[in-house]
């Protein structure tokens, strides 16, 4: 098990949260197959440990994963639809339609990011241990913990382990930097 997914089990203990049973081994990998993804190692390591009360359950209604899963590239379209565009994507075309398009295709290089509560998320594997969580709603995306520990301690106790390092993911990073801008029609 990762330092990092040790620690985070401990504070997960000492939270309020009620915790189940960790997922099997052949829970986690008929979960993976369903959804296309690959848990990274800190946030696999807490899920063969624990299944902490109002994080997604991954066992529940396939939809409402589905839906958890699609919620970051949504959110991004959303405000590209509204005026959002990344430089870094070219020229905005010259209507609507056409700038979703071009941003989805860009969209889909992007890392994954998989839900763990509301929507805190994780990038997926083969992302190592030590990811940050973002918090991310439309663009408006934060870094909500160093990593998972730092993340599960700042949501469910109000602490700080005292880490200030965030590793950088692309795209994500980039909105939590400020990058992208917007243009008016």
């Amino acid at each position: 098990m990762s330092p990092i997914a040790d620690l985070a089990i401990r504070i997960l203990h000492r939270s309020r949260l009620d915790l189940g049973p960790g997922l099997t081994s052949d829970q986690i990998a008929d979960i993976q197959a369903t959804y296309g993804l690959t848990f990274n190692r800190d946030h696999i390591d807490v899920l063969r440990n624990v299944t902490p009360e109002g994080w997604i359950d991954w066992t529940g209604d396939e939809q409402t994963i589905r839906d958890s899963l699609a919620w970051p590239i949504e959110g991004v379209l959303y405000d590209v639809e509204r005026a959002f565009w990344m430089p870094a994507w070219g020229e905005r075309p010259a209507t609507k339609a056409a700038a979703i398009e071009v941003a989805r295709h860009h969209l889909t290089t992007v890392p994954q990011l998989v839900p763990i509560y509301g929507h805190r998320y994780i990038p997926a594997g083969p992302e190592p241990s030590g990811a940050p969580v973002f918090s991310a709603y439309q663009t408006d995306v934060i870094y909500y913990g160093t990593d998972l520990a730092s993340y599960c301690a700042y949501e469910f106790l109000g602490e700080t382990t005292g880490r200030t390092h965030h590793r950088r993911i692309a795209f994500w990073s980039d909105l939590v930097g400020g990058v992208g801008g917007i243009e008016f029609w």
